[in-house]
C-alpha cells in the first residue's frame, strides 16, 4: 500500500515538474539540463504518460492512490482486473473529452492537454459516426470518464455525501444546543 502511494506521489511530482524541453525518447540529447524532480527517469515517465494521455493522467496518480490506501486498511484490493479495465475506458474517454473541448496547451506542446490518444480515438469515431458532432458528446463523455474513474478507484460517492451532511447536521444540532443552554443560563 505505500508503495502504491508512494509512486503515486513520485508520479505527481514528476508530472508538476514535467518541462517539455526536458529529454525523454523521443527527444533525446544527453547534453540537455534535466528540469524534472526525479532526472531523467522522472522525465521520461512523465513525458510518455502527459503525451498518450495527455491531463487524464493525472486521475491515474488518483487512483494509485486510493489502492493504495485501500490495500493499507482493507489489507486487499478486490476485482483487479475490473479496476484496470475501468482505469482504461475512463483514459480513453478522457482524452477524447479532452481532445474536443480543451486541447490547446502552451505546457504540453507536442500533443495538446488530450495526448496523442485523444486525437487517435477522436478521428476514429468521427470516421464511423460524421453526424456525431454535437454538445451531448461532450457530456456523454465527461459522464463516462468520472464514472469509470469512480468505479475504478472504488471511491464511495454516497458515503462522501452523507459524512459531509452529517457534518452539517452536527453543527446545526451543536448550534442548536448551545443556543438552549445559553437561553437556560440566562
Amino acid at each position: 500500500g505505500l508503495l502504491l502511494i508512494s509512486s503515486a506521489i513520485v508520479m505527481a511530482i514528476a508530472f508538476i515538474t514535467y518541462t517539455p524541453s526536458d529529454p525523454s525518447y523521443l527527444y533525446g540529447n544527453d547534453k540537455l539540463v534535466v528540469h524534472n524532480m526525479f532526472g531523467i527517469y522522472g522525465s521520461i515517465i512523465s513525458d510518455f504518460l502527459l503525451q498518450s494521455f495527455g491531463l487524464t493522467s493525472f486521475l491515474l496518480v488518483v487512483s494509485l492512490i486510493s489502492w493504495g490506501s485501500s490495500l493499507m486498511i482493507n489489507k486487499k484490493i478486490e476485482k483487479n482486473l475490473l479496476k484496470i479495465f475501468f482505469v482504461n475506458l475512463y483514459l480513453i474517454f478522457g482524452c477524447t473529452f479532452f481532445y474536443i473541448n480543451f486541447n490547446n496547451s502552451f505546457w504540453l506542446i507536442d500533443s495538446g492537454n488530450s495526448g496523442f490518444l485523444g486525437e487517435i480515438i477522436y478521428n476514429y469515431i468521427l470516421s464511423h459516426f460524421q453526424n456525431i458532432k454535437n454538445n451531448y458528446l461532450s457530456f456523454v463523455l465527461f459522464f463516462l470518464t468520472f464514472l469509470f474513474f469512480f468505479l475504478a478507484t472504488d471511491i464511495n460517492l454516497k458515503k462522501i455525501f452523507l459524512k459531509i451532511i452529517n457534518l452539517f447536521k452536527k453543527n446545526k444540532e451543536d448550534k442548536q444546543i448551545n443556543l438552549y443552554k445559553n437561553l437556560l443560563n440566562k
